[in-house]
């Protein structure tokens, strides 16, 4: 998948750019693979492990080797137009107030997905956005845009790199099974915050490639369950109150979930309804297990109130001693 990646980014119509592939838990495998690759590269690719786990490490290990002044950001499962950092490129210089972007993000199906799952991103639509954030699709249109609450998902967003440093990076996600906070939808609300302008570049082009084992309910329910884990990142990252309201919070989510116990007498039926009611089952779960993690999980908390991240990562970088965080 990573190969069929870089493969892609050798086609770009930009003459100037560099490639960093963040190898995060590193594999010696997917190095000797990356330099297999650059022996016959049209354009080379850096290769830089990061052992430490969460996707926030890999994020920020890039930004600070990257040399570039605008960072883009993208997966190991994804292809790209041609022109995809040209439009970047050029949009950033026409447009010099704007700090970040993204772009349309297109599915590209390994095999035919169900027929419930195109049912339901359909019936999701209702404003014709064609935005599925489940699967991280958006095309929602036609022409730039720039806006104070523009948006971007990860496998498809640029951003000045002054500014990630100046608003501290991203919030983390998981580290490995422990989902903590909310990436770049947290980073999408600092620049909100800032009032600093999103571009919607409509001509740079992600090809998100989905297999099989993501056109399942399995996966869409641990998607909700990592965003219900997200909400109550959102809603306690400037503050934990005591044990009592976080107990009273419990109580709410639980009262106001009346799904719980039609989603299990539904079964197997995946029309819209009933899955919006799994997946919301999934995310009030989610929520509940997140504030008892809370409540009863000291360096947990200590976690979710840590601020940035980023300057959390420059300076275990200029530590000897590499510190291990305990979830």
């Amino acid at each position: 998948m990573l190969l069929q990646a870089i493969k892609s980014l050798q086609e770009q119509t930009l003459e100037s750019f560099e490639i960093l592939v963040i190898d995060n838990a590193a594999d010696p495998e997917i190095e000797k693979m990356v330099t297999s690759f650059n022996e016959t590269a049209l354009k080379t690719v850096r290769y830089i492990p990061e052992p430490q786990l969460g996707l926030h490490n890999a994020r920020h290990t890039g930004a600070i080797a990257a040399k570039g002044d605008v960072l883009v950001y993208t997966d190991d499962d994804a292809t790209f137009d041609t022109n995809w950092l040209k439009v970047y490129h050029d949009a950033f210089l026409e447009h010099p107030e704007m700090v970040a972007a993204g772009g349309p993000v297109r599915p590209v199906w390994e095999v035919p997905p169900p027929q419930w799952l195109l049912a339901y991103m359909k019936d999701c639509d209702h404003n014709n956005t064609k935005i599925f954030s489940i699967l991280s699709l958006m095309e929602p249109y036609t022409e730039f845009r720039l806006e104070d609450q523009g948006f971007f998902f990860g496998v498809n967003m640029a951003i000045r790199r002054h500014v990630l440093f100046q608003v501290g990076g991203f919030n983390p996600e998981c580290f490995g099974d422990i989902w903590l906070g909310d990436g770049e939808s947290g980073l999408n609300r600092k620049l909100w915050e800032h009032n600093l302008p999103i571009g919607y570049v409509n001509t740079a082009i992600v090809y998100h490639h989905i297999p099989q084992s993501r056109m399942t309910v399995d996966y869409f329910c641990r998607r909700m369950a990592n965003e219900g884990a997200c909400d109550m990142y959102s809603y306690y990252h400037r503050g934990i109150p005591n044990q009592l309201r976080l107990l009273k919070h419990v109580v709410q989510i639980a009262v106001k979930n009346k799904f719980w116990i039609k989603s299990l007498i539904v079964g197997q039926q995946n029309d819209t309804s009933t899955l919006n009611r799994k997946l919301y089952k999934a995310r009030s779960q989610s929520q509940i297990k997140y504030i008892f993690r809370l409540m009863l999980n000291e360096n947990f908390k200590k976690m979710v109130l840590h601020q940035n991240w980023l300057e959390y990562k420059e300076n275990l970088n200029s530590s000897s001693n590499r510190q291990t965080i305990e979830c």
